[in-house]
């Protein structure tokens, strides 16, 4: 069951006109550009807060896809809410506000609790804190089925170009990355979303996802740029089992990916794509995924 929203946002969020400083020596004088929107909100559950740094627009399903992608929350239904406001700093600045109200009866443990101090900023480029073993970090996150869903690297390439044909904000500012939740399979595009964050980017997507309660066990994400262990997590947390980026992987989303029985393809362009990691998913192009059964 979805949590009822509030507003898309208080402020969603188009590119910025900006004019540059000045052209370089021998170049014509550019005209006033488009940039890409950098803005802090504020993620409340209880008396706990994260800030972020984000592209305004679809400010719930980041809240929303935060929560769940961090394994503070364990599935949508544990919301039930989020207001979306804006107050005043000290400064006198607005600032964007996503209050997340919890289901009656849920309050978060000391555990949760502890996630989210840590988790202090939901920084536009940032890594885990703290890393540990892949074991370690994949432990208690229930294996997947392997062999499910079929995917090709035709397949996979096809829903980069899915993706890349839903970023109109990259294709005004050249500024930011993309996430995109697909249907593995049929290629249905599910959520995809924008923000100057990557990891942004996926919370927005993964959260749109599972508050219109897709299956994401038959689910692919697709990421614009590398795949790092933190994306590969978020995945794992919310049971998608192949993730595929335009990028490449780094080492610990290598091995977390392998540990976790989960998909993992990068450098998923025209006529190329890796494979890293799978678990029984990946075909030949020329099976494709109803006729592999």
């Amino acid at each position: 069951m979805s949590p009822p929203l509030g507003r898309d946002g208080p402020d969603p969020g188009g590119p910025r006109r900006a004019a540059p400083a000045a052209a370089l020596p021998g170049a014509a004088r550019a005209a006033d550009d488009d940039v890409v929107r950098e803005e802090p909100l504020v993620i409340e559950v209880g008396a706990e807060q994260v800030l972020t740094l984000r592209t305004p627009g679809d400010d719930a399903d980041l809240a929303l896809g935060f929560l769940l992608g961090e394994g503070i929350l364990a599935g949508a239904d544990d919301v039930a809410g989020i207001e979306l406001s804006a107050r005043t700093d000290e400064d006198g600045a607005a600032v964007d506000v996503a209050r997340v109200a919890l289901r009656p009866g849920l309050a978060l443990g000391p555990f949760q609790r502890a996630r989210l101090s840590r988790a202090h900023a939901i920084r536009p480029s940032c890594g885990l804190c703290g890393l540990a073993s892949p074991a370690g970090l994949t432990r208690g996150l229930p294996r997947l089925d392997p062999g499910a869903p079929r995917v090709s690297l035709d397949g996979l390439r096809a829903l980069v170009s899915a993706l890349r044909a839903r970023q109109p904000l990259f294709a005004a500012t050249g500024g930011c990355h993309a996430a995109g939740v697909f249907e593995a399979e049929s290629g249905a595009a599910w959520a995809v979303a924008e923000d100057v964050g990557r990891h942004n980017a996926l919370d927005k997507a993964l959260g749109r996802a599972a508050r219109e309660g897709r299956d994401l066990a038959r689910a692919a994400v697709v990421l614009s740029g590398r795949a790092g262990s933190e994306l590969v997590l978020k995945a794992l947390r919310l049971g998608v089992p192949v993730v595929a980026a335009v990028s490449a992987p780094s080492s610990l989303a290598v091995e977390v990916a392998l540990e976790a029985g989960q998909t993992l393809v990068a450098f998923v362009r025209p006529g190329g794509g890796r494979v890293y990691a799978d678990d029984g998913r990946v075909v030949a192009s020329a099976e494709r995924a109803g006729a592999a059964r």
